[in-house]
């Protein structure tokens, strides 16, 4: 059994390098080396061509070979160094990967970003890296997929609002002249050896005639197959039959009560509603009744997760049906996109496939049997929450525990802010307490709901590093609110500009002039100010939310905003004062290190993690890599496990439910992220790891705190003024 399921693995990898076959004849990229090696760092290297950040490099023998040697600091979010040719550039056109061969020397665990050029596009900066973890002694050879695909088109079909395309480079690969090699937020000094980056695995060229459909009726990609790949709407049905008879044989894990709770476990205060509570020096969320619960669940959960774009890109679709027929229902209209091609779009046309598989699977009552069968599929794998952003319809049931999602929009901005979902408020207008008691008018429905979890309000603020908002503040024209804010509070504290100037050595000649200037001072002499108002901004934040949230549901827990990326002492302690969890997204292979600042006691919720593959169609692995489905099924395991094992975090949200379109979402995401495949069928490797952990979480995280195998996170050390480095701010963290 074990080589037929590897062998089932292997067949489905080759079927998807081969489907280039299906439509197109290959042409011949004779003459092409099958390596270019970019940075050898043998004798004739000079570190002159080496730029560093936080970090110091010098070149060194090992093994008979000359290797780079990178030591980084913790100053910076991104510390390490750029490496750039001398003179001129490559064409990497003709290659897959760029690779490199790196040691880890140091004593702890480095999580490493590598980079291959420096597109000036977010998007394309962020296709271009690949992320890594890598143990002290070991030593990796590292392959940064350059191409989507490993075959290209000769002339480009301009395939639009994809992350990642079928046949086409993910930046613009003809002058590639430099790499880039970090550690992600570190906490610890790292020692690196760095050595032989080169592009290899020349790509195959086809001509694209007859690409095009190439997304068939059930929105999977057409040209290749896979072990599982759902072929008609027989196999729908027929999907749907056996898997209710596997959910009825195994309803629910034994040691779950009604809401998911540890049944067996000790009985603690019911107060009727959920809150949190540290027993035996770890942190729990306490169900309705009185039990220990561990969130264990995933976000997205809703029947549209594969509503994809069809204006402009109708080609791409071997069946749309009729707008007249019962399949008219799934078309609808979507504005403004956030990112990608149909940010440059006021209005577009979308077709839901999740919904029209469904219909097609269940007929007439999908939406009910989406919702039973969705239900059932939870508690069956072991896990009893409905993360961020899931269907009202599913959570008012009061069948699974659920998180209550409310975004705060149209509110005034802080102009010279910027981050990946967009400018951050200004908090000191009054537009951002209206917009978010609008936001909150209509949750009544939870205020005496015992199954709602709690309340996130908002999702991956931009904080910036230490100061960073402050900054964007000075920068941000004169009638910007906040600016005149933090002006009120530089007059109190300095009565006369000349003593301001005095301290920032700026040379405004009034306070108007100040007010109307967009210039910055120097970091280092505004720091206290500069730092101070940046904390009143995130008190202010936090605080408003806080109250106006408390007036409408005064019983349920504030979940937080689900930090991401790098977020400064200020955020993590005040999202403390404020919150009754903190909640963070977590992009990484393990959690055992996600902590807290010294004097921070507080329980985490993981907002969302996903690990994701190109083995069965998707066109995008998303943002952390799995090799296969069962790779992607280890990985899950190893990341529950190490949540379970800190003492901090009460629960885990996969991100996301189904998997997204082949086309992408409204901003082209188009990840191999689902429990579920884009025809409701679940990813069984997947789902056997989430079920197998979910039938143990609570002896497993009990036992742990009772026999002290509990590992606790390392405290961040803290500093008092952080490098910023924008490379450190990307969509994965």
């Amino acid at each position: 059994m074990k080589f037929n399921i590897q062998l089932i693995q292997i067949l489905s990898v080759v079927f998807l390098l081969i489907s280039v076959n299906v439509f197109a004849k290959p042409v011949s990229n004779m003459g092409v080396p099958d390596s270019l090696t970019l940075f050898d760092f043998e004798s004739d290297f000079d570190l002159a061509s080496t730029q560093t950040t936080d970090a110091k490099v010098s070149l060194v023998n090992q093994a008979g070979s000359q290797q780079l040697f990178l030591e980084t600091g913790m100053r910076s979010g991104a510390p390490g160094v750029t490496i750039k040719r001398a003179n001129g550039s490559w064409d990497l056109n003709p290659y897959y990967h760029v690779k490199m061969d790196i040691t880890n020397t140091g004593e702890q665990t480095a999580r490493i970003i590598f980079k291959v050029g420096d597109p000036v596009d977010g998007m394309e900066a962020w296709q271009m890296e690949i992320r890594f973890d890598l143990a002290p002694g070991q030593t990796k050879t590292v392959s940064d997929d350059i191409i989507t695909s490993p075959w290209r088109f000769t002339k480009s079909l301009d395939l639009l609002a994809m992350r990642a395309a079928p046949g086409q480079a993910k930046s613009d690969l003809s002058a590639i002249n430099q790499v880039k090699v970090t550690i992600n937020s570190p906490d610890a000094q790292h020692k690196l050896l760095i050595d032989n980056i080169r592009a290899t695995n020349p790509v195959r060229w086809v001509e694209p005639e007859g690409f095009l459909p190439f997304i068939d009726r059930f929105g999977q990609y057409k040209h290749a197959h896979w072990p599982g790949k759902t072929l008609s709407v027989d196999d729908l049905r027929q999907q749907a039959i056996e898997e209710d008879r596997e959910l009825a044989a195994n309803p629910s894990p034994a040691n779950f009560n009604q809401y998911g709770g540890w049944k067996d476990g000790p009985q603690l205060k019911a107060t009727g509603y959920f809150r949190v509570e540290k027993y035996n020096d770890v942190w729990w969320f306490v169900d309705p009744d009185g039990r220990l619960f561990w969130s264990h669940g995933v976000g997205v959960v809703n029947a549209a997760t594969a509503t994809t774009g069809i204006t402009d890109r109708e080609s791409y679709f071997e069946w749309l049906p009729e707008k007249d027929s019962a399949y008219g229902v799934f078309y609808s209209s979507a504005g403004r996109a956030s990112h990608g091609y149909y940010k440059t779009l006021a209005k577009r046309e979308t077709y839901n496939f999740t919904g029209s598989n469904l219909y097609q699977k269940y007929g007439e009552n999908w939406k009910q049997e989406f919702e039973r069968v969705t239900h059932a599929r939870i508690r069956n794998w072991g896990m009893n929450s409905l993360g961020v952003a899931s269907d009202k319809a599913l959570t008012m049931q009061g069948k699974t525990p659920y998180t209550e999602t409310v975004w705060v929009r149209n509110t005034k901005k802080i102009e010279a802010s910027n981050g990946y979902w967009g400018k951050f408020h200004d908090v000191f207008d009054p537009s951002f307490r209206s917009q978010l008691k609008k936001s909150l008018s209509n949750r009544q429905h939870t205020v005496d709901d015992p199954w709602l979890l709690g309340f996130f309000i908002e999702n991956e603020l931009s904080w910036g590093a230490e100061g960073s908002l402050a900054i964007a503040t000075l920068a941000s024209p004169a009638d910007q609110p906040a600016k005149k804010e933090f002006l009120k509070d530089l007059t109190a504290k300095y009565k006369t500009i000349n003593k301001l100037n005095q301290v920032w050595g700026t040379q405004h000649a009034s306070w108007n002039a100040l007010l109307t200037s967009t210039e910055t001072p120097d970091q280092l002499k505004a720091w206290d100010d500069l730092q101070l108002f940046y904390k009143k901004i995130v008190q202010t934040y936090f605080s408003t939310v806080r109250n106006e949230l408390k007036k409408v549901a005064p019983k349920a827990l504030y979940l937080g905003c689900r930090l991401a990326w790098a977020n400064s002492d200020t955020v993590i302690h005040t999202a403390a004062e404020y919150t009754d969890v903190i909640s963070m997204n977590k992009y990484q292979y393990n959690v055992t290190n996600v902590g807290l600042p010294e004097g921070v006691d507080k329980p985490i919720l993981i907002g969302e993690f996903h690990f994701g593959s190109l083995d069965r169609g998707a066109l995008h692995l998303g943002v952390v890599e799995a090799s296969s489905q069962s790779h992607r099924a280890a990985l899950y395991t190893d990341y529950v496990n190490s949540a379970l094992l800190n003492p901090y975090i009460i629960g885990t949200h996969w991100f996301q439910y189904a998997e997204q379109p082949p086309t992408g979402r409204g901003d082209g995401e188009n990840y191999n992220v689902g429990i579920v495949d884009l025809a409701d069928k679940p990813f069984s490797e997947l789902v056997d790891s989430i079920r197998e952990v979910g039938g143990r979480m609570y002896k497993f995280r009990s036992s742990a705190a009772k026999n002290g195998e509990i590992v606790q996170p390392k405290k961040p050390v803290k500093l008092d003024f952080i490098q910023v480095d924008e490379d450190a701010h990307t969509r994965s963290n």
